[in-house]
């Protein structure tokens, strides 16, 4: 092989390694989970809550686990649109240390692209009215679709944080924000 083919071939498989690992890093960042810490309490008995990142991770399956701590454990193949209440139920076991799931972000239309999954410590069905005031620099004006569990069944999109501007209601779920999409900043979880 001539010096001139070793380095067309070197470059190749350079660059089709760097290409493997960008793949790579992009799938591994694909699928969030965030836990809901109640911060404070507005004057309607709405928490609100302040963000802990548990990371990203290449399944959806492997977000709903870590952010559950172990407790969700449906098959790797699951995809956001097969999940409802009935597959998190049967796939989920009771701890009193598990963290709920209430509710699926996706920043595609149709429950696409890259998801933010966020956990809590109580469900909607107990009541409780959960809110993320401003959903952080990296999330702002991303999300296109999203999906309520945990009995959370209205949940609010709002254009502007703290609960401003134009609002979109999902009963629970919304496979398209409409004009809302890669519009919102914040959001809201109620039974």
């Amino acid at each position: 092989m001539s010096r001139s083919n070793a380095a067309v071939v070197v470059i190749l498989f350079t660059a089709a390694t760097l290409v493997a690992t960008a793949v790579t890093a992009s799938a591994a960042a694909s699928n969030c989970a965030v836990l809901l810490v109640p911060g404070s309490v507005d004057s309607s008995g709405e928490l609100l809550a302040t963000e802990v990142d548990l990371g990203c991770y290449p399944t959806y399956a492997e977000a709903l686990s870590v952010g559950s701590s172990g407790a969700i454990d449906v098959p790797a193949f699951t995809t956001p649109a097969s999940l409802t209440d009935a597959v998190l139920a049967a796939d989920t076991i009771a701890t009193a240390t598990a963290d709920v799931l209430i509710g699926t972000e996706f920043t595609g239309v149709s429950y696409g692209g890259t998801s933010k999954s966020y956990f809590a410590s109580a469900t909607c069905s107990t009541g409780v009215v959960w809110g993320v005031a401003d959903v952080g620099a990296s999330w702002d004006n991303e999300f296109s679709s999203g999906k309520g569990f945990g009995g959370c069944d209205t949940n609010k999109k709002f254009e502007n944080t703290n609960f401003g501007g134009s609002v979109l209601t999902c009963t629970p779920n919304c496979t398209n924000y409409g004009t809302l999409s890669n519009q919102v900043s914040s959001l809201r979880w109620k039974p």
